[in-house]
């Protein structure tokens, strides 16, 4: 059984963006390793691998952590946002837990891609947003099957697509 501990940044993004993408990510179905968007990926975590943020703490793996003007500030880097929502809930859930398990008091996120920059807070509204977020996550992934394919334009650049189209 799958359980809230599990959860980690990428599967809420991925839950955002298409909860089978989601389903079959928990459930260690891998996406097409030979995908061009895959590759890319992977050398980018490869760069970012230098500064990235090792943190012995839940299912924290975020590129940036610094301390500025008497608050924290996680900051994620993304390649592309064809998905923002999707960026700013992994970006949230990363603040829910700094918040809730570390205590930390003032947390707040910066999501960046290219040029856009977008600002996240930690505010009650959100943390309880995410927390719902992460209740919906546990109840899909302990699906015994993944949610039937619903199409949507970003289907055609998923690296899970043959799973679905």
């Amino acid at each position: 059984m799958f359980s809230k501990d599990q959860i980690a940044g990428t599967l809420v993004n991925y839950y955002i963006t298409c909860k089978r993408e989601a389903w079959l990510y928990a459930h260690h179905i891998y996406p097409d390793q030979e995908d061009e968007n895959m590759a890319l990926g992977r050398v980018m975590a490869e760069i970012k691998e230098q500064n990235l943020q090792d943190f012995a703490f839940a299912n924290l793996k975020f590129d940036k952590l610094s301390k500025e003007r008497g608050h924290y500030l996680v900051t994620e880097y993304k390649k592309s946002l064809k998905n923002p929502e999707a960026g700013k809930m992994q970006l949230l859930f990363y603040l829910y837990l700094l918040k809730i398990g570390l205590r930390l008091k003032d947390v707040k996120g910066r999501l960046i891609s290219g040029k856009s920059v977008f600002l996240v807070d930690a505010s009650e509204e959100n943390l309880n947003m995410i927390k719902e977020i992460l209740i919906d996550i546990e109840k899909l992934v302990n699906m015994p099957t993944a949610p039937k394919f619903e199409y949507k334009k970003i289907c055609d650049n998923c690296a899970y697509r043959n799973y679905c189209m």
